[in-house]
């Protein structure tokens, strides 16, 4: 018969799962207390939990859910902690990403971003992408430019224009 605080617990990981679309699993053995502190406010302050549990209870909560939750299967063992995130899939991978380059933990195992898994080169990868700001910005540059040309244009012409029908006034004055 399964403790009633492991029962609550494993509830609690399977909302984070089914609420959260982005979950990154890392191995964070090697971290100082320090650091996993550091870790902790970097992804506090962008909204992301970071939660460590048995992976035990991590697997009795990915696999209740199903699907593509428990392909995970192998991704549990070790020391394992798990980021969950709810805004821009990237931010999160980026958030960890960013620490591992200062300190060489943690290493991403595996994770689900909007529905798929991810492998640790492709959430390497996916950190490594701008964020939704910076792509939407992309775009409309990337449509406004013309549209600024074509305004520079039409103006350059009128400009012409007028400097012309100015000067014929001017020699028939």
């Amino acid at each position: 018969m399964p403790k009633p605080e492991k029962v609550e617990l494993v509830n609690r990981l399977k909302e984070h799962m089914e609420s959260s679309n982005t979950m990154l699993l890392s191995d964070y053995a090697g971290l100082t207390v320090e650091q996993m502190n550091a870790l902790r406010k970097n992804l506090r302050e962008a909204e992301i939990k970071y939660l460590i549990a048995k992976n035990t209870l991590f697997k009795i909560a990915a696999d209740s859910i199903g699907g593509e939750y428990s392909k995970l299967a192998d991704s549990w063992k070790g020391p394992t902690a798990v980021a969950f995130a709810s805004g821009d899939p990237t931010a999160c991978a980026k958030v960890l990403y960013e620490f591992k380059k200062k300190n060489e933990k943690p290493v991403f195992k595996s994770g689900i971003v909007d529905g798929m898994v991810y492998d640790e080169a492709q959430l390497e990868r996916l950190a490594q992408l701008p964020g939704k700001d910076e792509l939407l910005a992309k775009i409309v540059g990337a449509i406004s430019a013309p549209l600024s040309e074509l305004v520079g244009t039409l103006d350059g012409v009128f400009r012409e224009f007028i400097g012309t029908v100015d000067a014929i006034a001017k020699a028939k004055a």
